[in-house]
């Protein structure tokens, strides 16, 4: 992202937004503290969750964005094809092909990539939850005694 984070948190509401910004695209992210957590709301974990949201987004952006050009290329290539001057040996050819591997590769690597925030983020709620799990034990055992 080219420009810092913005981040917002409401303490009463438990609720957390981010909004990052690539220089011409801006994408958000959002996160709200679960019911159950309130106790353990905190504005570090609800932003860093809806900064992770936001990056997920954009990601998706610029997804889309390659799937549309993919889909320009190849309907340029279907063009060029059915002309009865094409020439599979033209440098345009071998260059528009070139292009239209780089994308695809882009593509992949970006699907990939989405994935593996999205793993991240459930990997990260999910540590969280333990580590509320065991400070709540924590605190009762120590109330208790």
């Amino acid at each position: 992202m080219k420009n810092e984070p913005i981040f917002h948190w409401d303490e009463e509401t438990g609720k957390a937004a981010c909004i990052v910004s690539d220089g011409e695209k801006v994408y958000t992210g959002f996160a709200q503290c679960h019911p159950d957590d309130s106790d353990m709301a905190s504005e570090k974990t609800g932003c860093e969750i809806a900064l992770r949201r936001a990056k997920i987004n954009a990601l998706r952006g610029y997804r889309d964005e390659l799937k549309i050009r993919l889909s320009a290329l190849n309907q340029y290539y279907h063009s060029m094809n059915m002309s009865y001057r094409f020439n599979e040996k033209s440098y345009e050819n071998k260059m528009l092909q070139r292009q239209i591997r780089q994308i695809k590769f882009d593509l992949d690597t970006t699907k990939e990539m989405i994935a593996s925030e999205e793993l991240n983020l459930r990997a990260y709620i999910k540590s969280k939850d333990v580590f509320y799990t065991q400070t709540r034990k924590r605190r009762q055992k120590a109330n208790n005694h």
